[in-house]
Order: structure tokens, then C-alpha cells, then sequence
């Protein structure tokens, strides 16, 4: 009986010891997933943010199809980004997201995109992120409105 149970706590040990594990993970910043109602192209997503924040979208493209992206708001400084669908996106010690991957042409970091339109190279989910840029000055929410369509 005795080596029965310490056979048992080799098996299970293991096993409980996992969900601990998993609870250290940190978990990714909110992601939204554009949709489309039927027999439409075009969606408007509206949001605000603190300067220097950051808000996620996914949208599911196929190659060929052509993608129009822009982002309106009444203050300066918000811009987009679009990833390719091998990008990898976490979470940083401080809480915001970490986005390891190539961005679309004219679509990156120094674009500043605030409009932007092209083909899509090759199926998958393609990330677009908005951002604020951070003034250094009050910590004031943002509106602004992302249009997306795709065709």
C-alpha cells in the first residue's frame, strides 16, 4: 500500500504542479477581432486611449484582397501600424504589448499612418494596432474612430 501511494505522488504531483505553472504566465493585452456585418466591406471601430497607449485589432484577410485602413481623432498624435500574420504579440513587464514582426509597406513604426491602402500579400490574421503618441503632458483619454474595409 505504502509504495502505491508514493507511485501515486509521482504521477499526480506533476500534474498539480502544472496550473501553478500556468498562473506565472502573463496573460496578452486585449485584442479586438474586426467582423463585418453580411453583404458589407467596412467596419468602424471606435476606442480611446491615455497618450502613449496602445489598443489591438485582428482582422482576417486573404491574399489579393485589398485593404483600406484609417484612423480618425480630434487630437494629434494617433497613428496605426499593420502586421503580417506571423507576428507575435505578449505582454511586457510594465503591461504593455510587446509585437515582434514585419509591418506592411508604409504601414510601420516611422509612418505615422494615419490612411493607408494595399493589397494583402498572403492569407492570415493581420494586426493593427493604434496608438497615442505620449506627450509627456496630462493623461487625458483620447476618442478616436478606425475605419477598416476590405474588398
Amino acid at each position: 500500500m505504502k509504495r502505491v501511494c508514493v507511485l501515486l505522488s509521482f504521477l499526480v504531483l506533476p500534474i498539480l504542479a502544472v496550473p501553478a505553472l500556468a498562473q506565472s504566465v502573463t496573460t496578452l493585452p486585449p485584442m479586438s477581432v474586426i467582423t463585418f456585418e453580411p453583404g458589407t466591406t467596412q467596419t468602424k471601430m471606435n476606442g480611446q486611449m491615455v497618450p502613449g497607449g496602445r489598443d489591438l485589432y485582428y482582422v482576417l484577410a486573404k491574399a489579393g484582397q485589398t485593404l483600406n485602413v484609417s484612423v480618425a481623432s480630434a487630437a494629434a498624435g494617433i497613428a496605426f501600424r499593420v502586421y503580417v500574420p506571423d507576428t507575435v504579440v505578449a505582454r511586457g513587464a510594465d503591461g504593455s504589448p510587446l509585437i515582434q514582426g514585419k509591418t506592411l509597406p508604409n504601414a510601420g513604426a516611422a509612418d505615422n499612418a494615419q490612411a493607408w491602402i494595399g493589397a494583402i500579400p498572403r492569407d492570415g490574421n493581420y494586426l493593427i494596432t493604434v496608438g497615442a503618441a505620449d506627450s509627456g503632458g496630462p493623461t487625458v483619454l483620447t476618442p478616436y474612430t478606425l475605419t477598416v474595409s476590405l474588398q
